[in-house]
């Protein structure tokens, strides 16, 4: 009897022993540099940004169930969010559960296994920044669905009572305003000038030419037409290879 209890409280120590060393908490990062096996995510957001490889990304996230930090997903094409669907809770104490920003193509969030959605208190639980998904959210009712069902999840996780209360979402519409847009600005104003000053400086330099080519033809035309008919201009010299008459000329006499 004795060896019997002894051998249920080794197996009890054993099972709990492999149970908790199956867990495995990482500090959120992008996700293409997480840990591997990772079961709860803390500290930072876990960030989806670009476009990554799929199978590595559910490689990386397939044993996550728990994301104590929030979640980012930053300017990817994706049409459908589904790599945590087997996640059971997302929470955030210092921020949005989560974050979607400029996804240009997103239309589906797929968090089928969710059960708790908990962002700051008193903030938004998720917030849509300049993302598609606040257009499909609108015009596609698989897009509204998904979004009502996100809803009830943060509502039960607050115990509120108020359907889609102002603190479980925001939707932002930011106008882009950039350093290298103001640069490319600038640059554009800078070679119009250039343009307008090479087209002035073009025009100048054409016309003070041909003033200066009329003046030329001016003074010609001028010496030529001052020269009287007739007018003996001295003596010539012949030219290289031509033979001079050497016959004598005669002054008539006076009769």
């Amino acid at each position: 009897m004795f060896n019997m209890n002894s051998m249920l409280l080794s197996s009890l120590l054993i099972l709990q022993f492999v149970g908790v060393s199956g867990d495995k908490t990482c500090a959120g990062k992008e996700v293409q540099d997480l840990d591997d096996d990772c079961t709860k995510i803390e500290k930072n957001p876990l960030v989806f940004k670009g476009n990554q490889d799929a199978k590595m990304v559910r490689e990386k996230v397939q044993k996550v169930k728990y994301i104590a930090s929030g979640i980012e997903v930053i300017e990817t094409d994706l049409e459908t969010f589904d790599y945590l669907k087997h996640v059971e809770r997302i929470q955030n104490s210092n921020g949005p559960a989560m974050l979607f920003k400029k996804n240009k193509n997103l239309k589906r969030l797929n968090f089928i296994s969710l059960g708790e959605l908990k962002g700051k208190e008193k903030e938004k639980d998720i917030i849509f920044e300049n993302d598609h998904f606040a257009k499909a959210f609108r015009e596609e009712p698989d897009s509204f669905d998904d979004f009502i069902k996100l809803e009830l999840i943060a509502r039960k996780s607050h115990l509120r009572s108020n359907v889609c209360s102002n603190e479980f979402y925001q939707f932002i519409n930011k106008k882009e305003s950039s350093d290298s847009q103001t640069g490319a600005i600038i640059i554009i104003i800078i070679a119009v000038f250039v343009t307008i000053a090479d087209v002035f400086l073009y025009r100048y330099c054409m016309k003070e030419y041909r003033a200066k080519k009329a003046r030329e033809e001016k003074k010609t035309n001028k010496m030529q037409t001052g020269v009287p008919i007739g007018t003996d201009f001295g003596p010539r010299t012949p030219a290289s290879g031509t033979t001079t008459s050497s016959a004598t000329i005669e002054t008539p006499k006076d009769w």
